[in-house]
């Protein structure tokens, strides 16, 4: 029994073994996959239209207040002045924008507006640092020309304020306050200009005092020192505005002074020049261009002068030429008559000789008579 079994159960194996391989052999190999075609892109989504949002007319005029009063600062500050360019893309933004809120287009003239604001807000923010800048400068040149007037020594209550404010303003822009810094550097122009122009004014009113100039043009003296006197009104007063009014009170001071000082100016060089033309009209009378050619060529080059110098009208300078030409004319006048005085003294003494010579020949004329030889015979005979 046991030797059926044992080679069956070989068989059996055998066959399953044959038939394993059969099934491998008879499997076909697969496919090798051909690459992925991409399914169509599917077509895109259609967006929902995009809204604007919504603007309130409360908005726009906010905005545009806003923007009003940025473009009024920037030309307060003159920032056209120092940053042209900017003030100009700047003007031209608001413009576009204005004409944006006029046409009620609210989304144009809300971004309008918004950029608007920025480029003020920028162009401030830049250009009050040049400004304080040019106004320190300003305030420095008008500081250098009150010291050239002897104002800083004249004037030492307004150019000691312009020094405090100065220094305040200095300070502020260190400390990055330039906007601040602003009406300090103006103020200290004005003050250093105020010291300047009562220096002049009053080295004017001093020098017409001095010459009696008032006396030609009474009419213009007095209005300037009213000018003057109610500058030093506006000073006392400490009222920012009162001490800017004073600047114009004197320019007109100064203006008038001045008009005072060339009516005087021309009265002193015709005073001299008459009496000068007396002096040369003197000489000429008793010939002192012949006695004294050379001393009265002299003076006649110095009155050439002097009357080239009032044409021109430098009235000083002819002034000094008229009175050396008076002087010159007044020696050889004096030259020429001592010439005459001893040329007379000489004819004089000639003419005495003469007759004393005649007074004695006549007195020897009866001796000579008695004497003779006609007289001698008639005096023997019997």
């Amino acid at each position: 029994m046991i030797r059926v079994k044992k080679p069956l159960k070989t068989i059996v194996m055998l066959v399953s073994i044959i038939m394993i391989f059969a099934s491998c052999a008879s499997k076909p190999k697969p496919p090798v996959p051909e690459p992925a075609v991409p399914p169509p892109a599917p077509p895109p989504a259609q967006s929902a239209p995009q809204v604007a949002p919504t603007v309130s007319q409360d908005d726009l005029d906010r905005l545009l207040a806003q923007a009003k009063d940025l473009k009024k600062k920037a030309f307060d500050l003159k920032l056209f002045e120092v940053l042209p360019d900017d003030y100009k893309a700047a003007d031209a933004l608001y413009g576009k924008a204005a004409k944006s809120y006029d046409d009620k287009d609210a989304p144009a003239a809300k971004d309008g507006l918004d950029k608007t604001i920025a480029a003020y807000n920028d162009l401030i923010t830049r250009g009050v640092i040049a400004v304080a800048a040019a106004q320190k400068k300003n305030a420095e040149d008008m500081k250098a020309t009150a010291i050239k007037a002897g104002a800083d020594g004249s004037q030492p209550e307004r150019f000691g304020a312009g020094d405090d404010a100065f220094k305040a303003a200095d300070t502020l822009v260190t400390d990055s306050k330039s906007e601040e810094a602003i009406p300090g550097f103006e103020q200290a122009l004005l003050y250093y200009e105020l010291a300047w122009k009562r220096a002049i004014a009053t080295d004017l009113r001093q020098s017409i005092e001095d010459k009696d100039f008032a006396k030609w043009d009474s009419g213009n003296f007095q209005l300037a020192d009213n000018k003057y006197q109610a500058e030093q009104g506006f000073w006392a007063s400490g009222n920012a505005a009162d001490r800017a009014s004073g600047v114009d009170a004197l320019d007109e001071a100064i203006l008038r002074f001045n008009l005072v000082v060339q009516k005087g100016r021309e009265m002193a060089v015709a005073v001299v020049k008459a009496k000068t033309d007396e002096s040369k009209q003197r000489s000429e009378e008793i010939k002192a261009n012949v006695a004294v050619k050379d001393m009265y060529d002299s003076a006649i080059q110095l009155y050439n002068e002097g009357a080239s110098q009032l044409a021109a009208k430098d009235y000083e300078a002819a002034v000094g030429a008229y009175t050396d030409a008076g002087a010159g004319f007044d020696a050889a006048y004096q030259a020429a008559a001592a010439k005459r005085a001893t040329a007379e003294a000489a004819m004089k003494e000639a003419a005495n000789a003469t007759a004393e010579s005649q007074r004695k020949a006549e007195e020897a004329e009866p001796l000579l008579q008695a004497n003779s030889p006609e007289n001698s015979q008639t005096t023997t005979s019997p």
